[in-house]
């Protein structure tokens, strides 16, 4: 999953939290007014039930406790006592007003509405019926009745609606989700691409046109400055090597010239060496600025590394290396047969750089093993060396594709750090990997990955 495909689905998955946790809010919400109307209508005070016990028959007489009369003054409610024929047998601040008598028919209906606006309930008691009555106007009394079918019908289509509200507001929300999606994606994408330094260039319609046109606008000006950048380096490149050639090729008559004075032989020469070493700075300044902005074509054919390693160590031991460095090469099971594919020309001048990395670090000499191996189908590629290797700071910047200048090791006093960003881009063009760590007990490895042919 790409950065890009985590950021929308964090905003999915942070807006479906948000819808959840509106709906638990609500839930909640209702649970609470449900309670506090059960609160509200379930007055202890006022049970029905209960102030029906409050009242006894003992001898024919009825009689009520003393709180009775208190709790309905309190609520302002009334109570009576029917007998089985209608009668009211006892009563407790009842209107005057009301009648004292009531048939079945009307007791049927108030137990189940109203008495003459009072909303009343009823209890049965052992005397007879015993009637509570609100005051006027104190809750709305409903009766209603449905088939058990219909309730099921409701409950089904209210569950119903609400499961379709739910996965109607998802729906939109991941339509929601989807155009902005379509509207950041090409932006993301167009950041990344500047970020790797690739051109971009994006659709400008939509409703973020305007950031389209900023980042094709940016995307032009580094594409601009880029170019500016490879052309001054191609062309002073250029124009330093004519002259440069000639001061080499005078300073190289005058190193040979036996009439002429050892000391001004022996200035020439060093003139030459310098000059030598301005040249190869030239082509590694050139060769990175090619390899950077991606302009130098791979001319890829079948390479095999142990054969590339003989050849690039014989080179060294024939160009007068030091006695003070000693140079082998270790080739593992099978690696004989490893092929990749790549530029000799590029690959070549990578093992050159690592090697020589070691030997420019180390004036004292030390021992350089260069070894051949295959590992998880592909070819390692590893350069060791026992000098006196890299502080820990140098080796994380290294491994953190930062650059590292060097200006110890040969006293010339010129920097030559790009050697490891050369070596490192080649590697890359090859879609490999490169690594640095720390010898035991010192010195420095570097451990090159490269794909295999298959």
């Amino acid at each position: 999953m790409n950065p890009i495909q985590r950021f929308f689905r964090k905003y999915f998955l942070s807006t479906i939290a948000a819808l959840a946790l509106f709906l638990l809010m609500n839930l909640a919400l209702a649970v609470a007014i449900r309670v506090i109307a059960d609160c509200r209508t379930s007055a202890p005070d006022l049970s029905v039930s209960a102030l029906s016990a409050m009242v006894s028959e003992v001898s024919g007489v009825i009689e009520a406790e003393p709180d009775l009369s208190r709790i309905l003054s309190k609520n302002h409610a009334w109570a009576m006592l029917l007998s089985d024929d209608g009668a009211v047998i006892w009563e407790e601040q009842m209107p005057n007003d009301l009648p004292r008598s009531y048939t079945a028919a009307q007791i049927a209906q108030f137990s189940r509405w109203y008495l003459q606006e009072y909303p009343v309930f009823v209890w049965q008691h052992p005397a007879g019926l015993f009637v509570l009555a609100y005051p006027v106007n104190s809750l709305q009394r409903y009766n209603f009745a449905m088939e058990t079918g219909d309730v099921w019908a409701m409950v089904i289509t209210v569950f119903g609606i609400f499961l379709v509200s739910i996965l109607l507001m998802l729906f939109l929300l991941w339509r929601n989700t989807r155009r902005v999606e379509q509207a950041v994606k090409p932006i993301l994408t167009g950041i990344i691409a500047m970020s790797q330094g690739k051109p971009v260039q994006l659709e400008e319609h939509g409703e973020l046109t305007d950031i389209n046109a900023e980042l094709n606008w940016a995307s032009e000006q580094l594409h601009k400055k880029d170019t500016a950048r490879a052309d001054w380096i191609s062309g002073i490149s250029h124009d330093i090597r004519t002259p440069l050639s000639v001061m080499l090729g005078y300073a190289g008559e005058i190193e040979d010239n036996d009439a002429l004075p050892s000391d001004v032989q022996k200035q020439a020469g060093l003139i030459r060496k310098h000059g030598e070493k301005l040249r190869q700075l030239i082509i590694d300044l050139n060769l990175v600025s090619r390899l950077e902005y991606a302009m130098q074509p791979l001319q890829k054919t079948s390479v095999s590394p142990v054969e590339l390693s003989r050849q690039v160590i014989s080179d060294y031991m024939n160009n007068d290396l030091d006695e003070q460095y000693v140079i082998d090469l270790y080739a593992g099971d099978g690696a004989e047969s490893i092929l990749i594919e790549g530029d000799n020309t590029l690959l070549t001048r990578m093992l050159e750089n690592l090697i020589g990395n070691s030997i420019a670090h180390n004036p004292d000499g030390c021992h350089i093993c260069v070894s051949v191996e295959l590992t998880d189908r592909m070819c390692k590629l590893m350069v060791q060396d026992s000098g006196k290797g890299m502080d820990e700071t140098a080796l994380r910047m290294l491994n953190a594709a930062e650059c590292v200048s060097f200006t110890q090791s040969n006293g010339s006093g010129i920097p030559h750090g790009n050697g490891l960003k050369i070596a490192r881009q080649i590697v890359s063009a090859h879609k490999g990997t490169i690594k640095f760590f720390e010898t035991e007990p010192h010195g420095v490895t570097v451990v090159v990955k490269l794909p295999t042919m298959k």
